[in-house]
């Protein structure tokens, strides 16, 4: 029987960013930023704030050729300053799930692991990243790339919705890959406070 498969926006892992505002720029750098990808990371603001106030946007027509965009500048050597990186980074990872019986995958794992080299680069370049809440966006983009690639993420930043009981729980995590204190490098909670608000899901089963 062949396999249904249909794409799904995944707001509850997304939560953090569709809250997110126009930054000031990221770091002094003598490099100049792209201002075709400022534009389209500012649209990708605009959109998903009328989104959540309308729920009529269909996100995914925006972010495929935004998507498409950052690819085409990235083969031309266009992405260059801190700022042109996690701009970058912040479009990548909206990169769309979708459902295939009954399992949450994505469209593009790859585009997740692009999202945290750069968002990482930026984190380097940026003197003030931590008030930009950088370092948890690259854990962020991090645990994206394993849960659609490997099934369960490092930190413990993913959260999905469990159909059994109608609550949000931690995606599946592997609690041995990191420590807490490289949890608190990367802005993320201590695992005994992720787990105090939080049920998680348990890990698939290895092959």
């Amino acid at each position: 029987m062949k396999k249904r498969t249909k794409l799904l926006i995944v707001p509850m892992i997304f939560f953090m960013l569709n809250c997110a505002k126009e930054k000031p720029d990221l770091a002094p750098d003598h490099s100049v930023d792209n201002q075709v990808l400022k534009e389209m990371y500012l649209k990708d603001i605009e959109i998903r704030a009328l989104d959540e106030r309308t729920d009529t946007v269909n996100l995914e027509s925006f972010d495929k050729v935004h998507r498409e965009k950052v690819f085409e500048l990235l083969a031309d050597n266009k992405i260059v300053s801190p700022n042109d990186k996690y701009r970058a980074a912040l479009i990548l990872q909206h990169t769309a799930a979708k459902i295939c019986d009954g399992e949450i995958t994505s469209i593009s794992p790859e585009n997740y692991l692009l999202a945290f080299h750069l968002s990482q680069n930026a984190m380097i370049k940026t003197p003030n990243a931590r008030d930009l809440n950088i370092p948890r966006m690259v854990a962020l983009n991090y645990d994206r790339y394993l849960l659609y690639s490997q099934g369960y993420q490092k930190y413990g930043t993913q959260l999905i919705f469990d159909d059994t009981n109608g609550e949000m729980v931690l995606a599946p995590m592997d609690t041995t890959l990191a420590t807490d204190e490289e949890r608190s490098q990367y802005q993320v909670e201590p695992l005994r406070v992720l787990l105090s608000k939080h049920k998680i899901k348990s890990l698939p089963p290895s092959n």
